[in-house]
């Protein structure tokens, strides 16, 4: 499950910095035909930027619950289970060893 998840996150990657560089040539572009400043170029492309950082973070929190929410209705054994039934075990082999030793009081 972990492959495609990553390879997801690749693919989206890819597509951003794609982006990033049409709209950095883009910039230029407008830059050199005089239609916007230098300053209003870096500025653009800071708020991309930012806005794609924004939707990043956004994508992996939807894609981390989704995952979560698919883990969750697969009734998937977790490693908290694991830990839960371990320490339930431990608890069973106390009170086993306890009846072991009250029965060998009691047989002596």
């Amino acid at each position: 499950m972990k492959e495609p998840v990553r390879k997801l996150g690749l693919i989206g990657a890819g597509l951003w910095a794609m982006t990033e560089e049409r709209v950095n040539e883009l910039v230029k572009d407008l830059v050199d035909k005089g239609d916007i400043s230098k300053e209003e170029g870096k500025k653009v492309v800071q708020d991309l930027v930012e806005e794609s950082k924004k939707q990043r973070v956004d994508l992996e929190k939807k894609i981390s619950d989704k995952i979560q929410d698919t883990i969750s209705k697969a009734d998937v054994f977790t490693r908290k289970d694991m830990h839960e039934l371990e320490s339930r075990l431990e608890t069973l082999e106390g009170e086993v060893q306890k009846m072991k030793n009250k029965e060998k009081m009691f047989f002596k």
